[in-house]
């Protein structure tokens, strides 16, 4: 038996940005889909001081209460302040892992778990929140779904917001700087400059009507599964280590774990990854059209073309691309073209579909991102999931910790969960290959 009542929450006024009617969007701002979050913890939250904290949050994060415009090609967030939406339902007598697949972080299914709305519903123009929750209290458990608008920010803008709410419900400070909202708009690109950045920009290339997009997804997904597989930091460490012994190039953790799931890959499909794309970060880059703070997207995709069979050479050719990616020169480059056909193709009424290819492989790490840290008071057994699945997009997160046979919570030190949807036919191959260890290479 289920119970649900419906609040509505607005922000704290006067708000960050009291001042101001509006946060305009540039082009690489518009990712309009949403993303489902969901934090468990081992433990009933209170749900007026949830309430509370999450208004004291949206006065530093207001564009989350705002609404989604487009007047005559020009996009923005309204600072409307208006309620934010907070779902709550009580399940008597279950646990989370009546809907839960274990403890991995990437999940097939959180719907039950987030505050849906019909899928035919746009929030471009219109009334709908661009921010959601939904709190699920079952018997010893609290289960956040968040339902955040990619336009409203990226992962880490995201994670920032999550964890300033945890903290003000246990009645601390932020830990993080206050947002800025201050974007650059980039001047359109020269011909030269198009032509020679927008072919590296692969996933950026196909478009289609915002209708279409959810029938490409389920085209796409047909015969394809999640593969998942857990990397303990001893593990990682040993990998660095045989891939990067004699240190001379700085390749990171994640450099070495890509190369190696790339190998793995290689070894079970005819034709090899030559492509790695990471969606990559640009926050610390200093340059003067960027603040480390902006509550906006900043990410950019970095392809590093053609990459050598070998592990080492894969990690370092991974490496040498995000290193040339973050020049000053080259960054902005990518961004004035990549805001320019973002901003032309969404206003003629399209949205990106990321095709998945036999021989690209498209890696979104939150490897650096401790989602389990905003733990709202629960701090030893707080969970994060979130899901999402398609071909060749490899998914790195922390694992979440794990309860013993002796009651305690143990967190899984360095340990990382990785997710990638593959071939079902090669999806045990996979498994073979990752069961048989590092030193094969």
């Amino acid at each position: 038996m289920s119970v649900s009542t419906m609040h509505l929450v607005s922000p704290k006024l006067p708000t960050v940005l009291g001042h101001q009617a509006t946060v305009d969007l540039p082009g690489y701002d518009l990712w309009l889909h949403y993303v489902d979050n969901v934090h468990v913890l081992h433990g009933q939250i209170d749900l007026e001081r949830f309430k509370n904290a999450l208004s004291d949050t949206l006065q530093l994060y207001p564009h989350a209460a705002g609404q989604l415009r487009c007047q005559d090609g020009r996009w923005f967030i309204e600072l409307t302040n208006n309620y934010v939406p907070v779902d709550v339902s009580y399940i008597e007598g279950k646990a989370s892992s009546s809907v839960l697949q274990d403890d991995w972080v990437i999940q097939e299914d959180l719907s039950s778990l987030v505050n849906q709305q019909p899928d035919d519903v746009n929030p471009v123009n219109g009334t709908v929140p661009l921010l959601r929750f939904k709190l699920t209290f079952f018997t010893e458990e609290t289960c956040i779904g968040v339902t955040w608008h990619h336009v409203l920010a990226d992962a880490i803008a995201h994670y920032r917001f999550t964890h300033t709410l945890s903290q003000f419900y246990q009645n601390k400070l932020s830990e993080f700087a206050t947002p800025t909202f201050r974007k650059h708009f980039f001047p359109p690109p020269s011909e030269a400059i198009v032509a020679e950045y927008y072919p590296k920009m692969r996933l950026l290339h196909d478009a289609y009507p915002f209708a279409e997009i959810s029938a490409k997804f389920t085209e796409a997904s047909k015969g394809v599964e999640n593969l998942q597989w857990r990397f303990t930091g001893e593990e990682l460490h040993r990998l660095h280590a045989i891939t990067n012994p004699i240190r001379q190039q700085k390749l990171t953790i994640q450099d070495c774990l890509t190369a190696y799931i790339v190998t793995a890959l290689n070894r079970c499909q005819e034709k090899p990854i030559r492509t790695v794309s990471n969606v990559g970060s640009y926050r610390k880059v200093m340059a003067p059209f960027l603040d480390e703070n902006v509550g906006g997207n900043a990410i950019q995709y970095i392809v590093t073309e053609q990459v050598p069979l070998d592990m080492v050479g894969i990690a370092t050719a991974i490496r040498t691309s995000i290193n040339r990616s973050r020049g000053i020169q080259e960054l902005e480059n990518y961004l004035t073209t990549a805001s320019d056909h973002i901003l032309t193709t969404t206003n003629s009424g399209k949205s990106f579909f990321f095709t998945p290819c036999d021989d690209v492989m498209t890696v979104n790490s939150n490897f650096s991102v401790d989602w389990c840290s905003a733990h709202f008071g629960f701090p030893d057994g707080s969970k994060f999931h979130t899901s999402g699945v398609t071909k060749f997009y490899f998914r790195p997160f922390k694992s979440n910790p794990v309860k013993g046979v002796d009651g305690i919570w143990h967190s899984r030190q360095g340990s990382i969960d990785i997710s990638m949807g593959v071939p079902t036919e090669l999806k045990s191959r996979i498994l073979d290959v990752l069961s048989r260890g590092f030193e094969q290479d």
